[in-house]
């Protein structure tokens, strides 16, 4: 008789256990992704705020919490978020999309803009669904005022540390977004973009 009201207690304890860490998880989400929300609506304001004259923009004191060098969106797979510059030690990548160091901006001629993110079930795994990406798919990037489109033009893998998606090519503007492959993390999936004119 103990033994089953031991054995029910242990039992109870888990599943209230399991159930805590299931909501504390959920409302982690769910407040990192109103958060980027949020930070990407201010960016959109600030960055696209035509309406305005430019003497009040000087004027007025705005101050960016966000970091964001750019916004990133992908409608296929329904994705708008902020864009940062990387950390040396790529920790950036725990909580937003990140640029690698020594990527080309958007408005770079022939330059290759560098993007990687987490590819998971949290809501910082920004890139879990960029597998579903086809050629023709678009991209847009946010930058410097400007929307730059995208369309894919190639899909791969690569080992880890290949430094091939890392490359220029010599005749076109690109887009380079980098992720781990589903359950291996030893190679890469490498969705690339080519740049076009609306």
């Amino acid at each position: 008789m103990i033994n089953k009201k031991i054995m029910l207690i242990i039992g109870l304890t888990f599943i209230i256990s399991g159930f805590i860490i299931y909501a504390v998880n959920c409302y982690f989400n769910y407040r990192v992704q109103k958060e980027d929300e949020n930070f990407v609506e201010q960016f959109m304001e600030q960055e696209f705020a035509d309406e305005k004259e430019e003497t009040e923009i000087e004027e007025e004191i705005v101050e960016d919490y966000t970091g964001y060098l750019a916004v990133l969106e992908i409608p296929k797979i329904d994705l708008k978020t902020g864009v940062v510059m990387s950390s040396k030690d790529y920790s950036t990548m725990n909580r937003n999309v990140s640029i690698y160091p020594t990527s080309d901006m958007p408005n770079y001629k022939y330059g290759n803009t560098i993007l990687f993110a987490h590819n998971g079930t949290s809501k910082v795994s920004y890139f879990r669904n960029i597998d579903r990406l086809e050629k023709d798919d678009v991209i847009f990037i946010y930058y410097d005022e400007i929307k730059y489109s995208y369309k894919v033009i190639d899909k791969y893998y690569v080992k880890e540390n290949s430094k091939e998606p890392l490359m220029r090519k010599d005749d076109k503007s690109i887009i380079t977004l980098i992720t781990c492959k589903k359950g291996n993390n030893r190679y890469r999936l490498i969705i690339v973009g080519e740049k076009y004119y609306e």
